[in-house]
């Protein structure tokens, strides 16, 4: 009986040992030392910027395309800024692209002597009109070309406009020759 208080108080003796260790380690730092990750968006800026790159933002909850482009050094005087929502919302990993002017092709002479094969109609910057003139595009088509634009962006390759609904492989090799991005 002796032995049982005898362990009984060496286990207690233990038990209180081990709490006050447990218990008495140093308390995590104050909230005011701990550095808060900030939220970052990371974006592509190409084309018609100063500093094409890709660009870390701190994302304030209310970044727009043009926060954007300014941080890759603002646009260069060939930039387009018709074709290009710059008040739309920036996404983490998206891809912003700063096409060039469409004067090249609209103000080229006729070459050839009044051959005007080589004049070709930017699917990104022409208007409903313009559009019209590809073969196998009419207003419906031409409008959802621009709708097209205006929710995705530029298109990159003129393959791309078999995205609009409505271009499909037979209409595309009719307009080919006449498109250009």
């Amino acid at each position: 009986m002796k032995r049982k208080f005898i362990l009984i108080g060496l286990l207690s003796v233990a038990i209180f040992a081990a709490s006050f260790f447990i218990f008495s380690e140093d308390e995590p730092p104050a909230t005011e030392n701990v550095d808060v990750a900030k939220n970052e968006i990371v974006v592509y800026v190409s084309g018609q910027v100063k500093n094409p790159a890709v660009i870390t933002i701190e994302d304030n909850g209310n970044l727009r395309l043009v926060d954007a482009v300014n941080s890759a050094g603002g646009m260069t005087e060939l930039a387009d800024t018709e074709i290009v929502n710059l008040a739309e919302p920036l996404t983490d990993g998206q891809h912003i692209h700063i096409p060039t002017k469409d004067f090249i092709f609209r103000e080229l002479p006729a070459q050839n002597g009044g051959n005007t094969s080589n004049n070709l109609i930017n699917i990104n910057t022409a208007d409903e009109k313009e559009l019209q003139q590809i073969k196998g595009i009419g207003p419906a088509l031409a409008g959802r070309i621009i709708d097209y634009r205006e929710n995705n962006g530029a298109f990159k390759s003129i393959e791309e406009i078999k995205k609009v609904r409505g271009i499909g492989d037979k209409t595309f090799e009719k307009m080919r020759d006449q498109i250009t991005v």
